[in-house]
């Protein structure tokens, strides 16, 4: 089978947040450069060799028993420090000059003519290792797309608006040594002209807080069991990361291999529903349904994506390779909530385009599976039309279809199918995408880096400020990040999962440990601050502490009710005692 995905890296760097004036700002990238996952199949083939008899049973596995480490955070420190470095006052070589004739700029003039990246440098002297926002001012008569650098490594890629104005970009975030540093620009445009750079301590990190505030799933008629699910996820957000793990269609390869590897089972197993729509993989995704019932059966959490392919001709979900276009199926009429005999006729009477009928034909055939399952009680954490804004995928080709079509979806499995068991994952990874809160209940980014065991804290501070109130997660990852780093940072992700296929698994079907040491998953696996399987409470204690914590609600509501209504009473006997 040939691979599920192709995974691009986001990090929330290539997201950017605009602010005030034509600046702009786009939140930490790790101080490595990004890496796509490979092309290797993500189906593990269990093979017989030669030297095996058919009938003989495979050797069993030796379980580890590994007791949990008990980690520690160290905290993250903050010392004010800020400091601008004129571009002109920098290291100049080559064609780089001063120049003078474009307005508003800063200090003596600016720096022009840079034709390579080693023609201009500024030098910061930093006080403290801790986190800095690094930004610089330049203009360029041209939208040109470049990148920030800091000691050759590129901190975040950017494009320029190209209307001749000087504009700011800023990366937010970085964490970075004390000592000296230069910045400089990674591709070099003789167009683009700098002002000034600067650097600024950051204290989004020290005075981090992932505290939650009465949250609620935005489905008013959400089901008992995700109600429960979900008042468990925002109760441990913020002490505890839940585990997940991404595995093959029909199988649990890579949560087994989990459990052989560390002893502990991931919390969360993330099922795909990729092949719902093809008529010849009926079978495939009927095991893939079992899988998911057995977990929930073993006690973990279910949940699903969806590599949706292209309605029309089920080709791929990559835009690349369908003719699909979503904007000829975006629709004015009010069509979440009719009937699929409704909704051919308005195709035919040509007042929905054939892509519009056919998207909600393949919407309901994937509803039919996570329809089975709240029939059977059981609560899924659902993530679909993920990675949108990067591009790759067919519900990726601009911001405003996304939007239509994550609204129809909703409305359509919440309203009509009744679909009151989900807990919605938004993961488009930009703010410009984002669905609103009333239509989702978790925010995530996918991050995939060299094997780097950053916390990601810049991603989650760029999150809480899409939403502050709701859990977010890392719902995709090339390797996990280190869990000292995760306390250090107080980045404590609702979950972090594991992306499978050749990133936990050879082609033999033993570990890889080209992502992930086994060392370092045991670790992740058996320590205090991470949730496995193995220490999830069951569904009916789920239930139990959410009915406590309504009853507390309601009694305090109805204190503080009592005495409200006592202060008005007493207010207005004062103002009658005063009239006589």
């Amino acid at each position: 089978m040939k691979k599920k995905k192709t995974l691009l890296a986001i990090l929330s760097c290539a997201a950017a947040l605009l602010v005030t004036g034509c600046g702009k700002s786009v939140s930490k990238s790790d101080l490595n450069s990004v890496k796509a996952p490979d092309e290797s199949s993500s189906k593990v083939e269990t093979t017989t060799t030669s030297s095996q008899k058919e009938d003989e049973k495979p050797k069993e596995d030796k379980i580890p028993d590994i007791p949990d480490q008990t980690i520690i955070g160290s905290g993250m420190t903050y010392t004010k420090f800020s400091s601008t470095k004129e571009a002109e006052d920098g290291k100049l070589s080559g064609g780089a000059k001063v120049a003078a004739t474009r307005k508003d700029y800063h200090g003596k003039g600016y720096v022009t003519g840079i034709k390579t990246k080693d023609q201009w440098s500024v030098e910061f002297d930093l006080p403290q290792s801790q986190y800095y926002h690094v930004g610089i001012v330049l203009a360029s008569d041209e939208a040109k797309k470049n990148g920030i650098v800091c000691d050759g490594k590129k901190l975040s890629d950017f494009t320029t608006t190209g209307n001749g104005q000087f504009e700011i970009i800023t990366v937010l975030n970085c964490y970075i040594e004390q000592g000296k540093h230069t910045v400089t620009i990674e591709i070099p445009d003789e167009k683009l002209d700098i002002d000034y750079c600067f650097m600024t301590a950051s204290e989004d990190i020290a005075k981090l807080d992932l505290t939650l505030k009465d949250p609620a799933l935005s489905n008013k008629n959400s089901d008992d069991n995700a109600k429960a699910l979900y008042n468990y996820i925002c109760s441990v957000y913020g002490k505890s990361v839940l585990l997940a793990q991404h595995d093959t269609v029909s199988a649990t390869l890579e949560s087994d291999m989990m459990y052989k590897t560390t002893g502990k089972h991931p919390a969360i197993r993330f099922g795909d529903l990729m092949n719902i729509t093809d008529k010849d993989s009926a079978e495939i995704m009927q095991k893939e349904l079992s899988c998911a019932e057995k977990y929930a059966e073993q006690g973990g959490i279910v949940a699903y994506m969806w590599h949706w392919n292209a309605p029309s001709d089920k080709s791929s979900c990559y835009i690349a390779e369908t003719d699909f276009d979503l904007a000829k199926a975006v629709t004015e009429e009010n069509i979440a909530q009719k009937s699929i005999e409704e909704l051919e006729k308005l195709a035919a009477d040509k007042k929905i385009s054939p892509q519009c009928l056919a998207l909600i034909k393949d919407m309901d055939t994937a509803a039919q599976t996570l329809a089975s399952l709240r029939d059977k009680g059981i609560p899924v954490i659902w993530r679909p039309l993920h990675e949108a804004s990067n591009g790759y995928f067919w519900w990726g080709k601009d911001a405003k279809s996304y939007k239509w079509l994550w609204k129809l979806m909703y409305t359509r499995y919440t309203a009509y199918h009744k679909l009151n068991n989900l807990i919605w994952v938004w993961s488009a990874q930009s703010d410009q995408w984002y669905v609103g809160n009333d239509m989702c209940d978790m925010l995530s980014v996918d991050i995939y880096t060299e094997n780097d065991e950053d916390s990601a804290v810049a991603n989650l501070v760029y999150l809480q400020r899409i939403s502050r109130n709701k859990p977010a997660a890392i719902t995709e990852c090339g390797n996990f990040p280190s869990i000292q780093n995760i306390a250090d940072r107080k980045a404590y992700w609702s979950f972090i999962g594991q992306w499978g296929a050749n990133y936990v698994l050879k082609t033999d079907g033993t570990l890889s440990q080209e992502h992930n040491t086994e060392k370092a998953l045991q670790l992740m696996y058996n320590n205090n601050l991470t949730i496995t399987r193995e220490k999830l409470p069951l569904p009916a204690k789920m239930k139990e502490d959410l009915q406590k914590q309504e009853q507390l609600a309601k009694e305090k509501a109805e204190k503080e009710k009592a005495e409200k209504e006592k202060k008005e009473k007493e207010k207005a006997s004062s103002s009658s005692s005063k009239a006589e």
